[in-house]
């Protein structure tokens, strides 16, 4: 229908009528889009079936790597003089692509989910400096847990202990090619002969020696997790609420023993940019506090950097709310930026720190040297985008280490120096895609896009309004034979 057709009453029709539903609809999209927009916004983040949540969650969308650093002992034979420090020099990255899998998850009906993680390591010769054949010295940890359990026992008991130790395989050192030092493991003869022992005076519960050994693509290396889904509440989503069914490890005393914290790949939104997030760390069996520290910008995305502090791994020096990380046999408890993690690893004499000491009390860099530590290499920093809770970038590095002690009643560590040796270091580190970080910007902006939508209606309605007004005002709805006539006259 044309519209030189329509009457004066159908042109008023349509110019007010079009005007008034786009106002109308402009400003319900002002007043009710930015609510729906953040409920759309908020499902679309609870852990359930059918949500983009869910789907990341089971398997990591974006590519998660594994950079290790090993430490090689380069004098060990000066390891009894006490005026040559102990030299360390780092070697890798050795870098292992790593794929992450939720498995057996079972979601309970009080909003929360139980689940194992499986995780596979691929070894990346491109991203790698050095390969997996390359040769590292270290201190033989084996030898160092056993005389480590051994050291109150009487002296009798000692001497058949350092016979033991003498003839069946105990070491200060070994030197074994990287994969076995890792994952693959190496055969020991002290470790053999004491699975064939068979004593619960030394537990020693693996047949071949590896930091990550039995671990690589095991489903149930890191534990069983219980986790709360945000289904009623989005603030608790990824909250941990049990490990192993239980909300204790049992390897602290409360409150540091309390299961607590994200396993870092779950956030809630509308993060407080200001408190401290703490992370659940599977392999120091404890969480951790990080606190926020200025920034980041990726693809269009500002996220909130939370790091370790000297408070993180504290064990009472400094902040005595943490001493009880501390564990009340020990002679001493270790200096601030070290804590003990002997339950926690089969009763090694095992210490984490940050890497080369980072933050950790001068005393144990100065023991060795070697190490350089560099808070822009060696910072553990978890980066989230707190409007919804996104990882944006995450460095989780962590440093282990071995206690050397000298006993004068095993003749292996007679007259050594007494330090903390180095041991490896790694980075786990994972930054959020451009695709999903396209997705994220669209999510963060929904409810302004929705919001200038309604303005851009209302305005477009008010001009036909006005329009409409401005035609009845000066009664030119119609077209009428004077007008024209005064056009072709002029």
């Amino acid at each position: 229908m044309c519209c030189k057709c329509c009457g004066e009453t159908q042109r008023k029709s349509w110019v007010f009528g079009l005007g008034s539903v786009f106002v109308i609809l402009g400003i319900l999209a002002v007043v009710l889009w930015p609510g729906l927009a953040d409920k759309l916004v908020e499902n679309g983040l609870k852990l359930a079936p059918g949500t983009d949540t869910y789907d990341s969650w089971v398997e990591a969308p974006i590519p998660i790597y594994l950079e290790f650093y090993l430490f090689n002992w380069t004098n060990p034979e000066d390891i009894r003089n006490p005026n040559i420090k102990p030299h360390f020099t780092e070697h890798g990255p050795y870098v292992y692509l790593e794929k992450h899998k939720k498995e057996n998850y079972t979601f309970y009906p009080n909003a929360t989910v139980s689940y194992y993680e499986r995780r596979t390591w691929f070894f990346d010769h491109q991203r790698s400096n050095g390969t997996e054949k390359d040769l590292i010295t270290a201190a033989h940890v084996i030898t160092a847990t056993v005389a480590d359990e051994m050291r109150h026992v009487n002296r009798l008991y000692k001497k058949v202990i350092n016979f033991m130790l003498n003839t069946e395989g105990g070491k200060l050192y070994v030197t074994k090619p990287v994969n076995e030092w890792i994952f693959d493991g190496y055969q020991d003869d002290l470790t053999d002969f004491l699975n064939l022992f068979n004593t619960t005076k030394i537990d020693i519960p693996y047949t071949r020696f590896g930091w990550l050994a039995d671990r690589n693509q095991s489903l149930e290396y890191d534990g069983l997790f219980t986790i709360h889904t945000g289904t009623d509440d989005i603030s608790n989503i990824g909250r941990l609420t049990h490990w192993n069914s239980k909300n204790e490890t049992g390897f602290y005393k409360a409150p540091c023993g309390i299961v607590n914290g994200t396993t870092g790949d779950l956030f809630p939104p509308k993060m407080n940019v200001n408190d401290e997030v703490t992370i659940f760390a599977t392999d120091a069996c404890r969480f951790m506090n990080l606190r926020p520290e200025g920034t980041l910008e990726r693809h269009g995305l500002t996220a909130t950097r939370w790091v370790g502090t000297e408070e993180t791994l504290d064990s009472g020096e400094n902040y005595p709310n943490q001493q009880c990380f501390c564990d009340p046999r020990l002679e001493e408890c270790p200096k601030t930026g070290v804590v003990e993690c002997k339950a926690c690893r089969d009763g090694a004499p095992i210490y984490s720190s940050f890497p080369h000491f980072y933050l950790a009390d001068k005393s144990y860099l100065n023991a060795v040297s070697g190490l350089q530590p560099d808070k822009s290499k060696h910072e553990f920093v978890m980066a989230v985008e707190p409007t919804l809770g996104v990882p944006v970038q995450v460095h989780g590095r962590i440093q282990i280490n071995m206690m050397m002690e000298p006993d004068e009643d095993f003749d292996i560590y007679r007259g050594v120096q007494k330090l903390l040796m180095p041991m490896f270091w790694f980075d786990q580190k994972a930054e959020l895609s451009s695709e999903l970080a396209a997705k994220a910007r669209l999510a963060i902006n929904l409810s302004d896009y929705g919001f200038y939508f309604g303005i851009a209606s209302i305005v477009f309605g008010g001009i036909f309004l006005i329009t409409g007004i401005t035609l009845t005002i000066t009664k030119r709805w119609v077209r009428r034979p004077v007008d024209d006539e005064d056009i072709l006259t002029n």
